[in-house]
């Protein structure tokens, strides 16, 4: 589509700039394009596979939670953990990758899960405990993969259609645009050239 514009030299040569720099901008978005797919790809792969690892071992441990206190009553199971000092902390960094943020979350954990009397529990008890600390530290690391992948998509998205604007827009109208204004300028100084034999012959002729 031809942009409204006159067809002069200045304006030719300012939409070439405009083309010039509009190619520029759109091989850098598809290199950056092509960065950030590779990473999503990579990064989903990864979060697939740890979130197969992370469903099974929970499930697992919860099957050993119930033959852990299979044996004992609610109350009694209430009483025992009523004395934890365990806390967990999440704490949160900022990372990037061409320029896209994301968090990252990590565990903080302090004071110790195993607050009941140790000598009228299974040991089975404990490893649940042990285990379901390390599951916590997984959920924080699926939760940053997890946002990565959202994040990074949100950004493909947004380049993907600046890129198809530069691509099937912008650039053919400049082109088509500058090639209008360079044919109508070359129509304008042949006509130029008849008018200027036309008024040589007219002296000469006088």
């Amino acid at each position: 589509m031809l942009l409204s514009v006159n067809p002069t030299r200045m304006e030719l040569l300012r939409l070439r700039e405009r083309l010039n720099l509009a190619k520029k901008g759109h091989k850098l978005l598809k290199d950056k394009l092509e960065v950030l797919m590779r990473n999503f790809i990579d990064v989903a792969a990864n979060f697939v596979e740890k979130r197969k690892e992370f469903d099974k071992r929970f499930i697992n441990l919860e099957n050993k939670y119930y033959v852990a206190t299979s044996n004992y009553l609610i109350d009694l199971l209430e009483g025992l953990f009523l004395g934890s000092t365990f806390r967990t902390e999440l704490n949160v960094r900022d990372a990037s990758i061409m320029n896209v943020k994301y968090p990252v979350f990590s565990i903080k954990n302090s004071g110790s899960p195993l607050a009941y009397p140790v000598t009228f529990t299974p040991s089975s008890l404990d490893d649940v405990f042990t285990e379901l600390i390390e599951l916590v530290a997984q959920i924080a690391e699926l939760a940053s993969l997890q946002q990565e992948i959202y994040l990074t998509a949100k950004e493909i998205a947004k380049i993907r259609r600046r890129v198809n604007a530069l691509e099937y827009v912008m650039i053919p109208n400049l082109e088509e645009t500058i090639k209008y204004i360079t044919q109508k300028l070359e129509e304008m100084e042949r006509e130029n050239i008849a008018r200027l034999l036309k008024m040589k012959d007219i002296i000469r002729s006088h």
